[in-house]
């Protein structure tokens, strides 16, 4: 356990919690929840105390040997609800069974990072850097995603649950949706170009404007009832046949009448 840890860590350089919290830039009653098991620290100061006492974060969470820090960024079973991360670089982390309901995360770098099993209900992102973000399996039910800038890593999301999300303002470009749960989803003023978006279950509406779906593709969805109103469809097809040419044919036959 991360309480029993710390302290121990910090027993065996016979400091005191004035003095560690000196370090981390904490307070002496901040160190003294976490060995208390009330509390756990912000996720950004587990770097800072992994290079502090030259153990991996993986020991420093679950005990072990601690051989000196590699670079290892695995955290799991981290309660991070209600946390505020800002400023922060997050890049190459891999998080699992973490709880992030409520937590928002902005003006940080998340390149490459990881997310399994994680729940993020109502979790708020926004000014991130998210080159190569992988997140799968994961209640984002009521999550905001706002004013993501453009990245040149594809970013990934598989099995996850974005119902009733709001997507804003973001540059999703090569983006990869498979099999979420986009029940009641909005995107507004977005680009998804060359994004796949595999939905193949039928869930509440989707509400889509102002978004950029330039070369994109949707595949294996349920369309029955969508309606495409004031939008830009030059090369859209539809089962390999221009719509071009779908509305040039019923002008023809309804013309002729």
């Amino acid at each position: 356990m991360f309480q029993d840890r710390i302290k121990t860590l910090r027993l065996e350089r016979n400091m005191t919690q004035q003095e560690l919290g000196d370090l981390l830039s904490v307070t002496c009653q901040a160190v003294s929840k976490w060995e208390t098991g009330i509390a756990t620290p912000d996720i950004t100061l587990l770097p800072k105390i992994s290079k502090l006492f030259s153990c991996s974060i993986d020991s420093l969470l679950f005990g072990g040997e601690g051989s000196p820090s590699h670079g290892s960024k695995t955290m799991m079973r981290m309660d991070l609800e209600d946390a505020k991360i800002e400023c922060s670089n997050l890049r190459g982390i891999v998080m699992r069974d973490v709880v992030m309901d409520g937590a928002e995360i902005f003006e940080s770098r998340l390149n490459g990072i990881r997310i399994h099993h994680g729940g993020m209900a109502n979790l708020s992102l926004r000014h991130l850097d998210l080159d190569g973000l992988s997140l799968g399996f994961s209640q984002m039910n009521g999550a905001v995603i706002h004013d993501l800038g453009g990245h040149t890593t594809p970013i990934r999301f598989a099995e996850n649950d974005f119902k009733k999300s709001t997507v804003d303002r973001c540059d999703l470009a090569n983006v990869k949706l498979i099999n979420c749960n986009l029940s009641g989803l909005r995107i507004n003023g977005s680009t998804l170009r060359d994004s796949w978006l595999l939905q193949p279950e039928e869930y509440e509406p989707i509400h889509i404007e102002d978004v950029d779906f330039h070369d994109s593709v949707i595949k294996n969805s349920n369309l029955s009832g969508v309606r495409i109103e004031k939008c830009v469809i030059n090369g859209l097809t539809i089962n390999g046949i221009p719509v071009e040419q779908l509305i040039a044919a019923y002008d023809q036959i309804h013309g002729s009448k």
